[in-house]
């Protein structure tokens, strides 16, 4: 049987799990918004760019990447 110290640590851990899948899912609505690109949409829009660069900055501020991680860029 768990102890209520246990039982805490486990909400606290599915309480992180559950933020850090939100924001995932966030990220992955970004990218998919940035290439889905209507038909009304003007050309050479650098709308995907946004989207990678939005998602990116979602997963910095959620902690679940460090910065440069993901980068195609050199720091």
């Amino acid at each position: 049987m768990s102890t209520p110290v246990e039982i805490d640590e486990l909400r606290a851990r599915l309480d992180t799990a559950e933020r850090h899948v939100r924001t995932l899912a966030e990220a992955v609505r970004v990218l998919a918004g940035g290439l889905e690109g209507g038909p009304l949409e003007e050309a050479g829009r650098a709308r995907p760019e946004h989207a990678a660069r939005l998602a990116h900055e979602l997963l910095l501020a959620a902690g679940l990447i460090r910065a440069g991680e993901g980068s195609q860029e050199p720091e």
